[in-house]
């Protein structure tokens, strides 16, 4: 639970202000809004050209492919967390929002604020997600007639891929790095799109199975199960599936019918949106 009490408050000064957090879920609540692009930095972004417009964007990919492999790291070993983010130059990380001071701040301390780093770095890659986003829009507008067959054909793949769902299975992308809780009994078939390939988990009488694009099936071990391009991953998928992320997502299964996933991707990992609705009412319950 994000109720953990510090045993002194953490502290640190962002300009002329201080501000304190004797617990997580205080520390992630003030993150919240941090995660969002500026205005000022929105205005720059309009002027950026085409060939900045990309350079800016492949720099921030290769900051959080840094952060996505500490973070994934940190799922086995969590007290790596501490000495990663250490080895960061602090001048990698963004001055707006304070996240500089922010992450500065994080420095110090023993490994009692591991879970405040883990947040820290979950709501920066939320944040840095929020700028590509943006660029990638005026990225697009300012290519709009070169990419126009292009776009037109993504746009009918996604409306195919949303005609074989039915309503009640309506999709919504995961956050990234925060783990959602399913829970799936004997039976059950869950939707999972991994960027746009179709995918599911199948609940049977004795195991669990990941279902991936061309329908094989992989019985889910007990504990983390990575999934993505890479060799090293539990179950690899296809070489030739480029918007598949070398560890895209780790299914987890912590309990009898109940899995955890997190998602470690650049282009998403979408499940049915019912569940991260009954994933955020039992936050809001906590």
């Amino acid at each position: 639970m994000l109720t953990n009490i510090l045993s002194k408050p953490m502290q640190f000064a962002i300009g002329e202000q201080t501000y304190k957090f004797s617990s997580l879920a205080e520390f992630e609540f003030s993150l919240v809004g941090r995660t969002s692009l500026p205005v000022a930095k929105f205005k720059r972004a309009m002027k950026l050209t085409l060939g900045e417009l990309k350079k800016e964007y492949k720099k921030i990919k290769v900051i959080e492919k840094e952060l996505v492999s500490i973070l994934s790291a940190s799922i086995s070993q969590p007290g790596s967390i501490n000495r990663s983010l250490r080895e960061i130059d602090i001048n990698t990380f963004s001055e707006e929002h304070g996240w500089r001071t922010i992450i500065s701040a994080l420095h110090n301390g023993d490994d009692e604020l591991n879970e405040f780093r883990h947040i820290a770095m979950v709501k920066y890659l939320q944040y840095l997600s929020s700028i590509q986003e943006v660029l990638q829009e005026f990225y697009a507008e300012k290519k709009k007639e070169i990419l126009k067959s292009s776009i037109s054909h993504s746009k009918n793949a996604k409306q195919n891929i949303t005609k074989s769902f039915s309503k009640e299975q309506e999709m919504e992308r995961l956050s990234k790095g925060e783990n959602i809780a399913i829970h799936i009994n004997a039976g059950d078939k869950i939707a999972l799109l991994l960027s746009n390939h179709q995918c599911s988990i199948v609940g049977e009488e004795s195991s669990i199975k990941f279902v991936d694009e061309s329908g094989r099936y992989h019985k889910l071990k007990s504990g983390k199960n990575v999934i993505g391009r890479g060799s090293d991953s539990d179950i690899v998928m296809s070489q030739n599936l480029r918007d598949i992320s070398r560890m895209h997502v780790v299914i987890e299964g912590a309990e009898t019918n109940m899995l955890y996933l997190t998602d470690l991707s650049s282009h998403g990992t979408f499940i049915p949106a019912k569940y991260v609705a009954d994933n955020s009412l039992s936050l809001s319950l906590m």
